[in-house]
């Protein structure tokens, strides 16, 4: 009688192990093609999206920064910033090119001989 109580241990091993590796496999399979379903639909949408809203507060900021006017809440004068680093450079090339020249004292100084 005790042969009808023993369970088939190889079969019920065999059957448990591809079960395990199929579930694994789907896993994995339904994992790639997710990713690669978000990456399809990220592109479509990058692709059709539209920046019209950033490209207007762009503009604005471009514009803002590239007028001749008055600040309306400061009473300011508002001047392009190109201009202004125009400007700048230019006045720190002059102050440059002024400091480099020596002086007539210091040509005088160095010239005398004057040594320790």
């Amino acid at each position: 009688m005790a042969a009808y109580d023993d369970l088939n241990v190889k079969s019920i091993f065999v059957v448990g192990i591809i079960s395990v590796v199929v579930t694994a496999v789907t896993a994995l399979a339904v994992q790639v093609l997710y990713y690669a379903m978000a990456q399809q639909q990220q592109a479509e949408t990058s692709a059709a999206s539209n920046y019209k809203r950033q490209l207007s507060i762009l503009k604005e900021q471009q514009d803002e920064i590239s007028t001749y006017g008055v600040d309306e809440l400061t009473g300011n004068i508002v001047i392009p910033v190109e201009k202004v680093i125009e400007e700048l450079s230019s006045e720190t090339t002059a102050e440059t090119n002024t400091t480099d020249q020596p002086t007539p004292e210091a040509t005088s100084n160095s010239d005398s001989g004057d040594e320790a």
